[in-house]
């Protein structure tokens, strides 16, 4: 009887060990496609290509939706290729995501704001400043 609960214990063992491994090598697959689409959306944003790293960055987003600095990239290529509306909503998650970023809260505001002076942008929008938290540092 001993020797069946040690075989027990060392299948439950591997079992655990198994349940450790596995979701971090998926991570490491993530992480490095995640790299492999954001080096590619900077090689075309980089070209002026905007349509192909719009498509790139949202492929990162696509798998790790946190990632703020993919949101930030999304808003400069929107901007670029003159898709404000979504410029501003990634800007806007970017900040969310990283609120302590400054770089990714002025990018929202800034676009904000040239929205609002084009004429384009509702009257009864919210200010940026309302929309975002503000953050301690």
């Amino acid at each position: 009887m001993g020797i069946n609960v040690l075989k027990y214990n060392r299948l439950a063992f591997i079992a655990i060990l198994g349940c450790v491994i596995l979701p971090g090598c998926a991570a490491f697959r993530d992480t490095s496609q995640t790299e492999a689409y954001n080096r590619f959306a900077i090689r075309a944003a980089q070209a002026q290509l905007w349509n192909e790293a719009i498509f790139r960055w949202k492929q990162v987003i696509n798998v790790d939706p946190d990632d703020a600095k993919a949101h930030n990239n999304l808003g400069v290529a929107y901007e670029a290729a003159g898709n404000i509306d979504e410029a501003i909503a990634a800007y806007q998650r970017a900040a969310e995501l990283d609120p302590g970023n400054k770089y990714y809260r002025l990018n929202y505001r800034r676009c904000r704001i040239h929205l609002r002076r084009s004429g384009l942008d509702d009257e009864d929008a919210p200010q940026p400043d309302e929309e975002l938290p503000t953050t301690e540092q």
